[in-house]
């Protein structure tokens, strides 16, 4: 499961960089850190819109997971 999430997450990164590859590399690592700025950038945005502590899709998550555990009954097994 984690090599196959690494994988993806490499590859979304690769798709990215595809014309900063054939660049010198003073000049891919500057398009690398200006892609790398603005999507920091992008993220504190959504981040500073946010109401609470838990983020929206968890907490959306959290809420329906609730919902279902409403009818479970807890017991002890040994």
């Amino acid at each position: 499961m984690t090599d196959t999430v690494v994988n993806n997450m490499t590859e979304a990164f690769n798709s990215v960089l595809v014309d900063a590859r054939c660049k010198p590399v003073i000049s891919m690592l500057e398009d690398i850190r200006i892609y790398m700025m603005k999507r920091w950038q992008s993220k504190r945005q959504k981040l500073e819109k946010m109401e609470g502590q838990i983020c929206t899709k968890i907490n959306s998550r959290l809420q329906e997971e609730s919902k279902k555990s409403r009818y479970w009954i807890p017991r002890y097994d040994l």
